[in-house]
Order: structure tokens, then C-alpha cells, then sequence
């Protein structure tokens, strides 16, 4: 445009009332002190708190192989720096207040590094170690300057040149324009020719004076109040499983591995963005989200990303800071398919850079979260799609070779970034080392990669069953990633003189499924006829706790346990301390030193699925069960997995029963259960007050017979060991609609509901939904593994991981229990 032209477009416009400044870019009016802009404030705030860090330095290093014109390259970089002022820039404040101060131009020098001096083998460590202790020396951000160049010379037509940067004046978009200018100014410099770039319109300065009057008050509540609505009450704070814990200061120590993509599967992913109308950074985006999911479980994630900001033609060419970060939050609830989780991180990504103008800052600012002073104030983690214009670098008579250097800082958790080549696209996660092994990510990596497969063949597939694969294959890594370390030795596992031949462990016993249950239980079979049942259980201990928390529950089988006697020190070898039962709620008879029957109840009912005493806020951790005698029809124990209840129950439900937590109401001595004499086991109304207190359990004295108890408990605990989180509690059983409804109708055509033996409300004493109720025992059912019982066997259950029951019998039937570790919620 001519100046005649744009001085015309500014007055036409100006008489439609639109501010020409509001719409461009121009030259500004340089005040005395040159503002900051909201980006530059950011990494100086955080200068500030930890002054010296070098965990915003840019650092780019190549080779250069070829004939080098050193005069042509420094006269290449001073014109570079003479024409970006951002280059000349440094930092300093007033009273609180910072302010940029712009150094004059003068000539840049090269320091040259000689290693010719060095034998050939000694120079690429050299070289190395030069080259990371540059990229870790900090900035002064107040004396400057904030870029340096060096080059090292590895031999006559070898070069290592490498320039460092600090954040707070480029940006990835700028390395780009650098590398790109670099790319027109050399060659005419070697040619001794003059610049042939153009000035530019404008500099980083105008920018950030023109930023502070565009973000008025009235743009910026403008822009403001979708990210209140957006991002306003509690925010996640993802939960990812650590190696560490998380230091009481935010570090910045990290790393970096990679993974690259086939370019088939690079090729598919794209194919599905442009299927579903997204773009390859919504479907990355997307697909983080699940990773994230699978290993936290939690269905409100926030991940941030960054903004190149450079939406306006007059910043495309500056060299500057301009990226912004926006919070992407995305609610997964619903279990909903990828095609269907696509569309929702579709919507909100686009509303985001409809309101990305925001400065990260202001956000923070506006939003007001809590804070803590080891973690990121709004997200945790961060996605990048590296898309910023490279720039080409074709220096004559030099061929250019980048150099990868160690990552070894990280500005969040967990930040993946995905970039493309010409292979196709390649997967990089960059990791807080405070919090992960490299092993971790590692695997972290290989879960990505198989995620993105999945979800590349089965788009409509939904959000836990592309997670399930993760979640299982997560949990037996943590759990066993120590086995070898955990086996134990095999002195006296054999009851006979040894034999002079070579056992391992996995002679002693074998590890597999019952046909058709490839989960539940883990099948633990003895391969030799002398073994000591108790002696291996207390060499292996830690080798059964490894698997019990794996799989929730193990059939010991083929071991020598016909006895009560063997049986309770075998349970004893494997637990803390066996437990005396109390609860005369649910009747049993010790039949041996805390060992019980099971629980006697009509053969020809059903016990459902439950874990035992969860209607309280103590129970054991463990059960062992002993086959004496198995039933001549029926009389399984039917198992479940609880980890994955809770997880295929509707999100809505759980946020429910976590939130509220469940009422046991219990009527005693009414005439349809048992009195309050036989429950608690005594006549004294004081003892029975005083087990109340103890247990937190409301009571109320109703008449001289009936005692009405309440008891609100957990619905949803955590388990202490593995940290998932499993569906625990007894709503189910205790509701009236577990009752057959002719019962149910007779029942409460006599009695009101609260006067019923025992019923179960949410927490605050509401109603629960029997179409709730309904739904839960659905999910038991088609989730529920039964095994048919040999004599001897021992089923040993995890009581947080695995719901058992019994089914219908006839015929003699004895199985009996022991229990183990109390184990008490806190809260």
C-alpha cells in the first residue's frame, strides 16, 4: 500500500468512527520509559522471584561444514541485531515498575572458541561441554545483553556456531525469522553487497506501547468474562501418578525424550482430522486428554498450550516475545466416544482463540486460583503443536547440520509437544525430573503411541475403553516394576533334605488363570507335593503383596492347607494381624482362634456382591477363605473387580455418592432383624451408647425394644497401597430396593420407611434413586467372575479391590474365613 493509500484508509475509517490504531500496528510515540508487554512482565516477575535461573534461556546450536566466511557471518549477526531493537534490549525498574531500555547499535562481536589444539577425540567432548555450559549460563536481564554467539572451530572447515537467547525477547517464531534472515544476509556479505532486506514497519517496543492502549478496560472485560465463565469456581489440578514427591518449591529441572511416528499412523490421524472437521493440534489435543484420564482418571482436565500471538502481519517478521498461554479445559464425563470427545475439544479450542488476546498475566490475575508455590497456578500440563515457520538457511559453500542439545529444564509437569518432518510426525515429552524417572515417561511414550493406533483405527470407540489398555497395563507396572528384587530366597520351602538339583521360584509354584477368567482371581498353583505352605508364604510375602494389589484376589491351589490350624498360620503369614469379628450384625461362629464360618446365611439365597464391613468406617483389609467342603450344586463365590465398578459406573452418580457419602439406617429389635441385645453382643444400653460414640454411629432409643441407628460412610474410598480409587460401600444391599417387591410392598404396607430393619440414603439423608441402585447392580452383574471351588483351595482377597458374595447351594457346604489389618478411613 502507497502512503497516499494508507493515509487514505486511515481517514475513511476514522470517519466510520473506527480507530485506525485499534486495527494496525503503527510507529509509537516512545515515552520515556518503554512499558513492558504483558508477556515480557510475566518472565520478568519470575526473574525476579529466582533471579539468575537459566530455565527461559533459547539455546540453538549448528555445524557448519564448509568453507565459512567468519567476517560475512558477524557482519551478518550485527545487521540482524542493528535491525530488531528487542536484541538490544535490557530490563530495569523504577519503584517496582519495569521498563525497557534500548542500547544503541554497535558492531556484535563473535567470540571464537579454538579446539584445534585438542587431539580429534578430545574436541566433540569439549565442544559438548561448551555448548551445555553455555545454554545453562543465566541472564542479567538489567545489564545484558540478553543475546550471546560464540563459535567454536573443530577444524579448518568445521564450525560449531551456537546463539542463546533469553525468553523474555524471542520466541520459538523468532529463532525462525533469525535463521531465515541470517539465510538473506549472509551471502550478499560474502559477496560484499549491502543488505537486501527491507526496514521494518515497526519494532518489538512500538508493539508493546500499542498493546497497552488496545487492552483497553472495555476489550479486555470483554475478553475477560469468557474465561470467567470458563475457568470461574474450583479448578483441577490433574493428578498424575509421581516417582517423587512433589518438592515444597516449583522446580524447573527437567528433560526431555522423544518418539517418532510412523508416517502411516501420522497419515491416518490426519485423514481423521479432516474427517471430523478438526485440525491435527485439536486431535493431538484430544488424544492427550485421554492419556491424561487413563492415568488420573478424572473427567475435568485443564491442559495448556501456546499461543504464537502473532495474529496481526505487522508482528510476523519481529523478532520478539509474543506467545501467550491458553487453558484448554474439556470435560470428559459421559464416557463419551473420541469422535464425541474430538468435538468437545473442538469447540472449546475455538472459543479459546476466539479469546486469545487475554495476557496470561491478566488471566491469573482475573481468575484469582489458589496458589502454590511448587506448581503452576492454572495448568499442570501443557500442549504444543510445533508449527512456527522454521526458516530455510542455505549459506553457499556450507552444508548445515542442527545440533539436539540436553533438555535439562521444564516449565511444567508434563508438556508434550508434537512436531512435524518429512518422516512425519514425531512425539516428545518434555518432564519435571523433580517428579519423574526417565523410565516412566518412557513408558509414558509407548502408551501415547498405542493410544494414538487405537484411536486412529477406532475413532468411535469410547473414552474407557481406549484407556482401559493404559490403566491395566499402569497398574501392573507399578505394582510388579520390583519383582525381581522381591524374590526371596528358598531356604526352607522344602520340608525334605534338598536334592542336589538347581529350584527357582517359579519351580516352587505356578502363576496363571482359571479357563475363561484371564483377570480374576490370579491362580497360584503348588508344583511340588512337600512344600511348606506357610514357609513360602512368609519368604514370598512380598511377591503376593505385588500381585494381590495387581489382581485383587489369588486362589492358592494344590497346597497343602486341610487344616484350620495350617490355614490360620498361613493367613497370619501374609498379614499384620488377624482379627477377632464383632459384628453380630451379620452372624458368624468362630470355629478356631479368629477363624469364622462363612457367613450363615439361608443355601438357598444369594449373598450379593459386597465388600465386607464397607457399611463402616473400619474393616479388614484382607480375607482368606478355605474350601473344607465344597457344595454338591452351587455355592460359587462370585468376585468382581472394584476398580473397574467404579469405573463403568455414570460419572453423575459417583460425583453424587462422593460428594454426599452413604446412611446406614438400622432398626433393631422391631421383630424382623436382630435385636439390639444380639448385635452388639450385650444387654447394656451405656455399653452400647459408648460403641457408638467410639464408631461415630448416631443412635436413638426408640421405646424400651428398638434401637434406630444412623452411620453416614464413604461411598467411594482410595486404596491405601495402589492410590485407585474403588466403589466401596453397601448402598446397594442395605436399600429397600434390593428387597423383591412383593416383600418390599408388604413390608412397607406395615411399617413407614424409616421404621423399616435397615434401609440407605445418600449422606444428607436424601432419598437415593432406585433407578440409581438398579444401575449399580447392573454393573455388578455383567461384571461379576465366578470359579467353582476344590477342596483345599484358598481364595485370598484384597476387601478394598475385590467385592465377593455366594451363590445359591445344596448339599453340605463349609467354608471358612479369616480376617486381617484393620484398616480405618481417615475422614
Amino acid at each position: 500500500m502507497t502512503p497516499e493509500r494508507f493515509e487514505l484508509a486511515r481517514m475513511l475509517l476514522e470517519e466510520q468512527g473506527v480507530a485506525f490504531s485499534r486495527l494496525m500496528i503503527t510507529p509509537q510515540k516512545r515515552p520515556d520509559r518503554i512499558p513492558l508487554s504483558f508477556a515480557q512482565q510475566r518472565l520478568w516477575f519470575l526473574d525476579q522471584l529466582k533471579p539468575g535461573n537459566s530455565a527461559y534461556n533459547i539455546h540453538l546450536p549448528v555445524r557448519m561444514i564448509g568453507k565459512l566466511n567468519l567476517t560475512a557471518l558477524q557482519q551478518t549477526i550485527s545487521e540482524i541485531v542493528r535491525r530488531h531493537e528487542t536484541l538490544r534490549t535490557t530490563f530495569t525498574s523504577e519503584e517496582g515498575l519495569a521498563f525497557q531500555v534500548i542500547a544503541p547499535v554497535r558492531p556484535v562481536a563473535l567470540p571464537v572458541v579454538d579446539l584445534t589444539g585438542l587431539q580429534q577425540n578430545e574436541r566433540e567432548a569439549e565442544a559438548k561441554r561448551l555448548l551445555m555450559e553455555e545454554s545453562l549460563c543465566p541472564f542479567d536481564l538489567s545489564k545484558g545483553p540478553l543475546l550471546r554467539n560464540c563459535l567454536i572451530r573443530l577444524g579448518e572447515e568445521d564450525h560449531i556456531a551456537a546463539l542463546t537467547t533469553h525468553h523474555i525477547i524471542s520466541d520459538a517464531w523468532s529463532m525462525g525469522v533469525f535463521i531465515s534472515e541470517v539465510g538473506k544476509l549472509y551471502k550478499p556479505f560474502c559477496e560484499g553487497d549491502n543488505s537486501p532486506l527491507p526496514e521494518l514497519p515497526i519494532q518489538y517496543a512500538d508493539y508493546a506501547i500499542w498493546e497497552q492502549r488496545w487492552l483497553s478496560a472495555e476489550v479486555l472485560d470483554e475478553q475477560l468474562a469468557y474465561w470467567k465463565r470458563q475457568l470461574g469456581g474450583s479448578l483441577p489440578v490433574i493428578g498424575l501418578p509421581t516417582d517423587k514427591p512433589r518438592p515444597s518449591e516449583e522446580s524447573f529441572n527437567g528433560a526431555h525424550l522423544s518418539l517418532a511416528l510412523s508416517a502411516e499412523l501420522s497419515d491416518r490421524l490426519n485423514r481423521l482430522s479432516r474427517g471430523e472437521g478438526a485440525t491435527l493440534f485439536m486431535t493431538f489435543l484430544a488424544a492427550f486428554k485421554v492419556l491424561l484420564f487413563s492415568y488420573s482418571q478424572q473427567e475435568d482436565i485443564i491442559v495448556g498450550t501456546s499461543n504464537s500471538n502473532r495474529s496481526r502481519a505487522e508482528t510476523e517478521s519481529l523478532i520478539g516475545f509474543f506467545i501467550n498461554t491458553l487453558v484448554l479445559r474439556t470435560d470428559l464425563s459421559g464416557n463419551p466416544t473420541f469422535k464425541e470427545l474430538l468435538g468437545r475439544v473442538r469447540k472449546v479450542t475455538l472459543e479459546a482463540f476466539a479469546h486469545q488476546n487475554v495476557p496470561f498475566k491478566k488471566l491469573v490475575e482475573a481468575i484469582n486460583p489458589e496458589r502454590a508455590g511448587n506448581r503452576s497456578p492454572l495448568n499442570q500440563v501443557k500442549f504444543v503443536l510445533q508449527n512456527a515457520p522454521a526458516g530455510s538457511l542455505d549459506l553457499p559453500g556450507l552444508t548445515l547440520i542442527p545440533l539436539n542439545y540436553e533438555v535439562t529444564s521444564a516449565h511444567c509437569d508434563l508438556t508434550l509437544y508434537v512436531a512435524t518432518n518429512a518422516q512425519g510426525l514425531t512425539a516428545t515429552f518434555e518432564y519435571s525430573t523433580e517428579l519423574f524417572n526417565a523410565s516412566t515417561i518412557e513408558r509414558m511414550l509407548q502408551h501415547f503411541e498405542k493410544l494414538l493406533d487405537n484411536i486412529a483405527r477406532m475413532p468411535d470407540a469410547s473414552l474407557r475403553v481406549l484407556s482401559e489398555e493404559i490403566v491395566q497395563t499402569e497398574r501392573r507396572q507399578r505394582i510388579m516394576q520390583n519383582r525381581d528384587r522381591l524374590k526371596s530366597s528358598l531356604k526352607g520351602f522344602i520340608k525334605t533334605k534338598p536334592r542336589a538339583v538347581s529350584l527357582t521360584e517359579e519351580n516352587l509354584v505356578e502363576r496363571g488363570h482359571l479357563p475363561g477368567l484371564d483377570r480374576l482371581p490370579l491362580l497360584v498353583c503348588a508344583q511340588i507335593p512337600d512344600l511348606n505352605p506357610v514357609a513360602w508364604a512368609r519368604d514370598e510375602l512380598k511377591l503376593i503383596d505385588c500381585n494381590l494389589y495387581e489382581y485383587g484376589a489369588i486362589l492358592f491351589r494344590g497346597f497343602k492347607l486341610g487344616s484350620i490350624s495350617v490355614f490360620r498360620e498361613f493367613a497370619a503369614a501374609m498379614s499384620r494381624e488377624l482379627l477377632d469379628y464383632n459384628e453380630g450384625s451379620t452372624p458368624r461362629t468362630e470355629i478356631a482362634d479368629k477363624v469364622y464360618t462363612s457367613t450363615e446365611y439361608p443355601a438357598d439365597q444369594q449373598i450379593p456382591l459386597h465388600n465386607e464391613m464397607s457399611y463402616s468406617r473400619t474393616w479388614p483389609a484382607r480375607l482368606w477363605f478355605l474350601c473344607l467342603k465344597s457344595a454338591e450344586r452351587g455355592g460359587e463365590t462370585p468376585i468382581a473387580d472394584s476398580r473397574k465398578i467404579f469405573q463403568l459406573i455414570d460419572p453423575a452418580i459417583k460425583r453424587r455418592f462422593h460428594e454426599r457419602g452413604v446412611m446406614y439406617v438400622r432398626n433393631y429389635g422391631n421383630g424382623l432383624d436382630l435385636s439390639w441385645q444380639q448385635a452388639f453382643r450385650t444387654t447394656s444400653r451405656a455399653e452400647v451408647e459408648a460403641y457408638c460414640r467410639r464408631a461415630a454411629i448416631g443412635f436413638e432409643w426408640r421405646g424400651d425394644t428398638v434401637l434406630r441407628t444412623r452411620q453416614v460412610c464413604q461411598a467411594i474410598a482410595t486404596h491405601p497401597v495402589t492410590g485407585e480409587p474403588v466403589w466401596f460401600n453397601q448402598a446397594h444391599l442395605f436399600h429397600i430396593s434390593n428387597l423383591e417387591s412383593s416383600i418390599r410392598e408388604s413390608l412397607l404396607a406395615t411399617f413407614k420407611e424409616e421404621d423399616l430393619p435397615r434401609n440407605a440414603y445418600y449422606g444428607d439423608g436424601s432419598r437415593i434413586e432406585h433407578s440409581v441402585l438398579d444401575d449399580i447392580r447392573q454393573i455388578y452383574r455383567e461384571n461379576t467372575l465366578l470359579f467353582s471351588w476344590e477342596q483345599n483351595d484358598v481364595l485370598m482377597l484384597d476387601n478394598m479391590l475385590t467385592a465377593h458374595g455366594r451363590m445359591p447351594y445344596s448339599g453340605p457346604r463349609k467354608i471358612v474365613v479369616a480376617m486381617a489389618d484393620p484398616f480405618t478411613v481417615s475422614n
